[in-house]
């Protein structure tokens, strides 16, 4: 087994603001001074066929015309990388128009904002990831007239449209804040949130000063994992995938089970991952390593890592079960604007680049 690499700088982590829009939520978090995610860019296109619609237009309140994985992917790499690329969206177009890099610099705390800062309180906080969670509260009658004068003098929709939204908007309203609150954000006003926000901030520069308990260790994850190496344009390339609800792309593979084998393991969770039958003997061991876990905090695993036979995986990957997606990542150096499993970074690429220097 490797020995285990130097712990890096604690992660950044990530205080997740929500509210109705038009709320204040945005100037509030941009007078904290903090390194700022607008939730915002990460919306549908609105030739997206799937997109809910009300009023005789997108509905842009619906959580289903904002893409979930993509802003779990891009906080996600901005916590770790300290950098990440994620849309530029203009609401008046209904489009994304371009891409920009938003660097967190040495900051170690995030603001993200937006309408739909709830849907990711679950898994940023299961990857150790999520340093608070708020919703702003102010009356309804303020935020339908913050709401309208911004959207009229932005030009969103056409006024008449505006004015039934902002009506039904805050009709809602209280509901919203409920739902909000359900989700496990606190509920705030403007300057608490904005008191809230420093004092986090203040929290997580000193935290960085702090050096470990002696004696304290992470949790270790015993588990297997399988690399599918192909040859691609640019060289030889591995098979990545990540989970539903995570941000992190690593290596297929999971937890070993009571009394399993690794291999037993790798072989039960690939066919249940990406639907492909392999046998035991087939398998190669490229090295048994140790990295920290990619998605959950203060944990480390332990792993077996696999090569699958060349002739095992099929020409299209069909994800499966918990996983959301798949990505070819070259062995020569890991993209920037994702986010890898230390495991893979740290282990299975430079394994894989030494085999392949032989």
């Amino acid at each position: 087994m490797s020995e285990r690499a130097p712990r890096p700088l604690p992660h950044r982590r990530i205080v997740l603001v929500a509210g109705p829009s038009g709320s204040g939520k945005g100037v509030m978090t941009q007078r904290s001074g903090l390194p700022l995610v607008p939730l915002d860019e990460f919306y549908r296109d609105g030739d997206d066929p799937g997109l809910p619609r009300r009023f005789d237009i997108v509905d842009w309140d619906d959580s289903r015309s904002w893409n979930t994985a993509a802003a779990l992917e891009a906080l996600t790499v901005l916590a770790h990388a300290g950098s990440a690329e994620i849309p530029h969206y203009e609401l008046a177009a209904n489009a994304r128009v371009g891409t920009r890099t938003i660097d967190a610099g040495d900051a170690r705390l995030i603001v993200a904002e937006g309408i739909f800062a709830a849907e990711l309180v679950a898994p940023l906080r299961a990857a150790g990831l999520l340093a608070d969670a708020i919703v702003l509260s102010r009356p309804a009658p303020l935020v339908f007239s913050l709401r309208l004068a911004r959207d009229l003098r932005e030009g969103r929709k056409p006024p008449l449209t505006l004015l039934r939204r902002g009506w039904t908007l805050a009709r809602e309203q209280a509901d919203s804040i409920a739902a909000w609150r359900a989700a496990g954000m606190s509920r705030v006003g403007l300057h608490e949130g904005l008191r809230r926000l420093r004092t986090l901030y203040m929290l997580a520069e000193s935290e960085q000063h702090i050096a470990p308990a002696p004696g304290s260790a992470a949790a270790t994850l015993r588990i297997a994992a399988v690399c599918f190496v192909r040859e691609g344009i640019d060289g030889p390339e591995v098979l990545a995938v990540r989970k539903r609800g995570t941000g992190s792309f690593m290596q297929p593979g999971g937890k070993l089970e009571p009394g399993e084998t690794a291999s037993a393991c790798a072989v039960r969770e690939i066919e249940e991952e990406l639907g492909i039958v392999i046998r035991e003997d087939s398998l190669e061991l490229l090295g048994e390593f140790e990295a920290d876990a990619a998605n959950e905090g203060s944990t480390r695993v332990d792993a077996s890592v696999f090569l699958a036979p060349a002739e095992a995986l099929p020409s299209d990957v069909a994800v499966r079960a918990e996983l959301e997606e798949a990505a070819w990542c070259p062995i020569a150096a890991a993209p920037r604007g994702r986010r890898w499993a230390p495991l893979m970074t740290e282990h299975i690429l430079p394994a894989l680049r030494a085999r392949h220097h032989q």
